[in-house]
């Protein structure tokens, strides 16, 4: 499972065409393109299932990092500097050369393991298991089988799974262990989340009395789980300043549009692919601004630079709710003052 010979063996077929369309197809598993997904369908097919499909993911991509962190496994390219980076070309530059565990199911070396975590400073996602890639992928695509039960989603889901867990491996950045630790996240989260939508609280989430500052159970429940959860593991130094700005901007966004009132989905195929393309645009040109902003911030230390991504994707996360709020004004949206319940025919 954490063997570097069946990575070295894939880098060995390779070729650049090859790891072209594989760092291609490893971007399905990037935060762009989850975002890019899950904007499309919550402002251009359904609100109120591209939340929930948004949420699955925000969960899952928590569980992964809380489990990264904890687990504290390195990378390929640290395991054995015969391992290429082919998603970044950075040269390996570990001391270790094929030591790894001999056995099928062993773990990495506990001489390799304990210098890994001695490092005073990571790199950038410094930790394999479980990939993040991978289980997000899962939770997406399997997310939108169960909102949607499409047929060709259905048949398309497990061939993204595998050739996105593929691509991970081929590029050095992930053991067949991590693949499927991440594939396996990606599913637990998907069987709580058919759970959460045959329960009640498929209809409390969207219900503006859940959401005022009062101390009814059905509030703190929600407000412990969208802000205090994300909080104290950010705290705990758990999961990363992106995921937790991230999460936290989103569910502020979604806070402020609930007390307004649910958008209401109704509207010509022209409404609804205008409201597509301001979301994308608000979320795509503050990306962009915000990255050029904050790398001429100066910042010269962990700290700056942690405080700056979390701000960066806390700010990323409000587009949701400036994006709600700029089609409502040029009428592409009517709102919702009553919450309409949803039927089970809906999600079938």
């Amino acid at each position: 499972m954490f063997q570097t010979e069946p990575i070295i063996y894939l880098q060995s077929l390779g070729n650049e065409w090859l790891t072209f369309l594989m760092i291609l197809i490893t971007t399905m598993g990037s935060s762009s393109f989850l975002a890019a997904i899950t904007i499309i369908t919550t402002f251009g097919v359904d609100f109120k299932k591209g939340f929930l499909l948004y949420q699955l993911l925000l969960w899952t991509g928590l569980a992964t990092e809380v489990l990264k962190a904890l687990i504290a496994f390195p990378r390929p390219d640290f395991v054995d500097n015969r391992v290429l980076n082919l998603e970044s070309g950075m040269k390996n530059t570990s001391p270790f050369n094929g030591e790894g565990p001999g056995g099928i199911f062993e773990l990495p070396d506990k001489e390799i393991l304990r210098s890994f975590r001695l490092q005073e400073a990571f790199t950038n996602s410094p930790f394999g298991f479980p990939s993040g890639h991978v289980s997000l992928t899962t939770a997406l695509w399997g997310g939108i089988v169960i909102i949607f039960n499409s047929k060709i989603t259905k048949m398309l889901t497990p061939l993204v799974i595998v050739i996105v867990a593929f691509s991970r491996m081929y590029l050095g950045r992930h053991f067949l262990g991590d693949v499927l630790g991440g594939a396996a996240i990606g599913l637990i989260f998907l069987v709580i989340f058919a759970r959460f939508l045959k329960s009640p609280l498929r209809d409390d989430v969207f219900k503006k009395e859940n959401f005022g500052l009062t101390l009814k159970r059905k509030n703190l429940l929600f407000f412990s789980l969208m802000f205090v959860v994300p909080i104290l593991f950010t705290a705990l130094s758990l999961v990363s300043s992106e995921i937790a700005g991230l999460f936290l901007g989103t569910n502020i966004a979604y806070m402020m549009i609930i007390r307004q009132g649910v958008p209401n989905d109704a509207g010509s195929a022209a409404q609804r692919t205008a409201r597509v393309f301001i979301a994308l645009l608000l979320f795509g040109t503050s990306s962009l601004i915000l990255d050029f902003m904050f790398k001429t911030s100066g910042a010269t230390n962990y700290l700056d630079f942690t405080l700056i991504e979390f701000l960066k994707n806390f700010i990323l996360g409000l587009t949701i709710w400036i994006s709600v709020a700029t089609c409502t004004k040029l009428e592409l949206y009517k709102i919702d003052k009553e919450f309409v319940n949803i039927s089970d025919a809906e999600w079938n």
